[in-house]
């Protein structure tokens, strides 16, 4: 109360969003005047400081944790919950999970930074070599959920093609298409960096793709870049989108079918959830591409809320299952046979001198234990780490286990996963493997 006190009497700025106790002050009410994540020239310097001692005494906090659990081998070892529905997994005692990275980029590289190599980690930063300091690893699969929404574009699944499939497919820009599309301009207009991609196009896409409407697009750009669109703008955002993918539309829609014939929605791996889907809503039936309802007063929040269930579950299940599988794989051994998509066919499997090699003490280069582990993983990214020497063998683990496939209908839509490495002294200090490669005399991947 004082702080909202302070914000909306003292300094008199507009009050957000309304709660039982007054006027919100979280960093979502706030950000019409500064943001930690999107700063901007103009921004409001308390509002900015105020963010910025909440983040550092949630980052004091976070570090706690991690000194209070610490073992007697020098290393934190959390619990892992695993959630059956989804697959997802939460750690506990630490919560290695909760990083605050989207809230303060320079808070949470400050907390990953003494996450560092349980071997002959560097003195510092700046004296990092791989060859005589361990090293950390992250890999992250690009785009996973847009991945694997495109792959179900197929004709298993809808009728109409749709742009985005090719464009996942061969690893092109489809924020920078989306961009085009939305703002009517000619392909190869938009780069990285321009907002009209980054601060719009990117979260249109992330919020249609699973059936957002205009009102949740336009809270969404905002929330992520900060930049408000009129409802009008919204609007013909959202219908250029529809128009130019008409894949993702009929997808949607049909998510929408299913979730009311059978209650349920399913993954590619068959796992089901139940959807709590208002019997009172009846399916009328199609009329141009759309499916028609019949929604009582009152009932519309929970329909759309089940519909998004619908579509965003078995995506974030079949993520999260092919994060896990990928590291089961790293651990393991290729206990299955492993297969790359039809348009890698031509190249096959990368790194074969890596078929065998194990982590955590298995077989690797030369005959030798492999002194390379994972220790994290965040829904579509692993954490790993290794001793001196072993940075290169098990970046090309890394590299050939995560560019399989796990289940047929994937390697069906051709839809391969687009795999990005990262490697520092710590989790902090991380920078492309290829970069550091050239710098170190380490071998590249291909």
């Amino acid at each position: 109360m004082r702080l909202a006190d302070l914000l909306y009497k003292g300094l008199g700025l507009e009050p957000g969003r309304a709660t039982k106790r007054g006027y919100s002050t979280d960093a979502e009410a706030l950000a019409a005047y500064a943001s930690l994540t999107t700063p901007r020239p103009d921004d409001d310097q308390t509002v900015w400081k105020v963010l910025k001692i909440r983040s550092l005494a949630g980052a004091i906090a976070k570090a706690a944790a991690y000194r209070e659990t610490r073992r007697a081998d020098g290393c934190c070892h959390p619990k892992f919950n695993w959630a059956l529905r989804t697959s997802r997994l939460s750690a506990e005692d630490p919560p290695t999970h909760q990083i605050v990275e989207h809230s303060d980029p320079e808070v949470a590289d400050g907390i990953k930074s003494f996450m560092v190599p349980r071997v002959a980690p560097a003195p510092r930063p700046e004296d990092w070599d791989p060859h005589r300091h361990g090293s950390v690893l992250r890999w992250d699969i690009d785009g996973a959920e847009a991945a694997i929404r495109a792959a179900m574009l197929t004709r298993r699944f809808c009728s109409r093609p749709d742009p985005a499939w090719e464009y996942i497919r061969l690893g092109k820009d489809v924020h920078a298409h989306t961009a085009s599309l939305i703002y009517r301009r000619p392909e190869g207009e938009f780069q990285k960096g321009m907002w009209e991609r980054d601060g719009v196009a990117k979260h249109v896409f992330f919020g249609k793709q699973f059936g957002g409407d205009w009102g949740t697009v336009q809270a969404t750009i905002w929330k992520r870049a900060r930049v408000w669109l009129p409802d009008a703008e919204a609007q013909k955002v959202c219908a250029a989108f529809d128009a130019g993918h008409p894949g993702l539309v009929e997808l949607y829609e049909r998510d929408k079918e299913r979730t009311a014939a059978l209650g349920h929605c399913e993954d590619g791996y068959g796992r089901r959830r139940w959807v709590d889907f208002p019997a009172a809503a009846t399916f009328l039936g199609w009329r141009d591409g759309r499916t028609q309802w019949r929604i009582p007063r009152g009932l519309g929040a929970q329909v759309a809320r089940a519909w998004h269930v619908a579509a965003n579950t078995p995506t974030q299940s079949m993520n999260a299952t092919d994060c896990l599988w990928m590291i089961a794989l790293g651990v393991l051994g290729e206990y299955v046979e492993l297969r790359v998509p039809p348009m890698w066919e031509r190249v096959g499997l990368a790194c074969p001198e890596a078929a065998g090699w194990r982590l955590h003490g298995g077989p690797g280069p030369g005959r030798k234990p492999f002194q390379a582990w994972y220790s994290n993983t965040v829904h579509d990214s692993a954490w790993g780490d290794c001793a001196p020497g072993y940075l290169e063998p098990f970046a090309k683990l890394a590299w050939r286990r995560c560019r399989a496939v796990p289940f047929d209908w994937r390697l069906e839509a051709d839809v391969p996963y687009r795999v990005s490495v990262s490697v520092g002294p710590d989790f902090g200090h991380l920078e492309p493997y290829a970069r550091a490669a050239a710098r170190h005399g380490l071998e590249p991947l291909a």
